[in-house]
């Protein structure tokens, strides 16, 4: 099975929302957040529920457990987040953090090698410079082929200038220069 990245897109001004600048305000509200932002990361994969699977006596313990967070910690942002409408609670002991179905994001890591390589055609066909895991071929090493051959001209210039032979004569081909 393929990987799947998640993702949340938290907008510019998340922080500057009201609930959650009241979150924060409230004592220990920074990491109150800390909780809410982790039970949302936790959630990604089903859309933004969680789940109470009877591992632990209550909800906020499980979740508690699940975050490596203090249980009464939990249990504070958890009524928050419901006075506040930003977690509901559903039949079956499932709870849906209201915001995240609109904030996450996925994909897999082929679309993301797709999206890589259409970029770097895109980048091929604007005449961009291309790097050199981008193409085939470089290009160094017939520049290097190039010097070289110009380096030999020009010794067998001052070789043929050495022995007094004609001001301008043409030294020979060495190799073939495409």
């Amino acid at each position: 099975m393929a990987k799947r990245y998640y993702w949340l897109k938290l907008k510019a001004d998340w922080f500057s929302d009201k609930r959650i600048k009241k979150l924060r305000s409230i004592a220990g509200g920074d990491t109150h957040t800390i909780i809410y932002l982790k039970m949302m990361l936790l959630s990604l994969k089903d859309e933004g529920k969680l789940y109470f699977e009877g591992v632990e006596d209550s909800f906020a313990s499980e979740i508690a457990l699940a975050l490596d967070e203090d249980a009464e910690n939990v249990k504070l942002t958890l009524a928050f987040l419901q006075r506040h409408g930003l977690i509901e609670i559903g039949d079956d002991d499932e709870y849906q953090l209201t915001e995240v179905p609109t904030i996450i994001g996925s994909e897999t890591a082929s679309t993301i090698r797709s999206r890589e390589c259409r970029e770097r055609k895109k980048q091929l066909a604007l005449g961009q410079e291309a790097l050199q895991c981008n193409t085939n071929e470089t290009g160094c090493n017939n520049l290097k082929q190039i010097c070289r051959v110009e380096r030999e001209l020009e010794i067998e210039r001052e070789r043929y200038r050495e022995r007094g032979r004609e001001r301008h004569a043409r030294p020979r081909r060495l190799w073939k220069i495409l």
